[in-house]
C-alpha cells in the first residue's frame, strides 16, 4: 500500500510541473493525444466587408446616393502648381467645369493666353493660341479621362451601369475597390479607388497609363494617381479642394481650389477647344 501511494505521487508531482500535455504520448495503454487548450485557440477574424458593402459606405460618406444623383454639374476654381522633382515650378490660375459623367473642360491661364483641356462626350482635345490637338496623349489625355471615365462618379454608378467593382485588397490603411471603365477596357488597367477604412471617402485614384522600362531594360508599368484632400462640405456634398497628382510616384501638379459651385446650369457648348 505504502509502495502504491508513493508512485501516485510521483505521478501526480510529474503532471503538476510538466503542466498539460500538448503533444501525443505513449503509454502501455496505448497512444494518448491532449485536447488543445480552448483558451489558446486563436479567435477567428472578423468578416471583410464585401466590396458591395464597402461602396455603399462610401456612396453615405460623399452625401448619400440621392445627393448625388442631383449633381448635374461643377464649377471649381483656384490655382494649379507645376513641380519640378520635390520643387514648386510655376502657378497658374486653373478652373475646372464638369457636366455629367463625359464632360469636362479644364482652362489654364497664362500670360499668353489660355490652355484648354476637355471632351464634350464624344472628342477630346487640348488647345493654345487657336491651334488644338484633338485626342491628345500624354499628360493632357491622362487627366482628362480621369475627370471622365475614371472619375470618382464612375465608382459611384458602377452598379447601375454594369460594371464589376473588384476588392483591390487594402493599402494604407485604405481599402481599394477596382472598376474596369477606362477607355483601355483590359483587366490589366483598371481604375483604383483607395477608400479611407476610418471616413469612407475616396482620398486616391489610381491607374496604369502605359508602360516603360527600368534600368535593366525590364518592362515595367507607368502609373499616374490623384491624391484627394481638403474635404469640405459644398451644397451638402463633401468636396476635395486639393488634389495632387502624381507620375510613378513623383509629384508634377497640386491643385488647390478657392472655390466650388455645384448645379450652375452650364450649357453643352462650353464643351468646346
Amino acid at each position: 500500500m505504502k509502495t502504491d501511494v508513493v508512485l501516485l505521487f510521483a505521478v501526480l508531482t510529474f503532471i503538476t510541473v510538466q503542466g498539460p500535455q500538448t503533444t501525443p504520448r505513449v503509454t502501455p495503454l496505448g497512444t494518448q493525444r491532449p485536447k488543445p487548450d480552448a483558451s489558446k485557440r486563436p479567435e477567428k477574424p472578423a468578416d471583410k466587408e464585401s466590396p458591395s458593402q464597402v461602396l455603399d459606405k462610401t456612396i453615405n460618406a460623399h452625401g448619400g446616393r440621392e445627393l448625388l444623383a442631383s449633381v448635374q454639374d461643377s464649377v471649381a476654381e483656384g490655382t494649379l502648381t507645376f513641380f519640378s522633382g520635390k520643387n514648386p515650378r510655376n502657378t497658374l490660375d486653373v478652373t475646372v467645369t464638369r457636366k455629367g459623367g463625359s464632360r469636362v473642360q479644364r482652362v489654364l491661364k497664362r500670360g499668353d493666353g489660355e490652355v484648354r483641356q476637355g471632351s464634350d462626350g464624344t472628342s477630346t482635345w487640348e488647345s493654345f493660341d487657336g491651334m488644338t490637338a484633338l485626342t491628345p496623349r500624354g499628360l493632357a489625355g491622362n487627366y482628362i479621362e480621369s475627370q471622365t471615365v475614371r472619375a470618382v462618379d464612375i465608382l459611384f454608378n458602377a452598379r447601375s451601369n454594369g460594371l464589376q467593382i473588384r476588392d483591390g485588397g487594402g493599402k494604407a490603411n485604405a481599402r481599394v475597390l477596382e472598376v474596369n471603365a477606362g477607355s483601355n477596357g483590359s483587366p490589366s488597367r483598371p481604375t483604383r479607388y483607395f477608400i479611407d477604412e476610418t471616413t469612407f471617402r475616396v482620398t486616391r485614384i489610381e491607374f496604369i497609363t502605359g508602360e516603360g522600362k527600368d534600368l535593366f531594360g525590364k518592362a515595367v508599368p507607368t502609373t499616374e494617381s490623384y491624391v484627394l484632400s481638403d474635404f469640405r462640405v459644398v451644397q451638402g456634398v463633401p468636396t476635395p479642394f486639393r488634389v495632387e497628382r502624381f507620375v510613378d510616384g513623383l509629384k508634377i501638379e497640386e491643385t488647390q481650389f478657392s472655390s466650388v459651385r455645384y448645379n450652375t446650369s452650364v450649357k453643352d457648348e462650353f464643351f468646346k477647344p
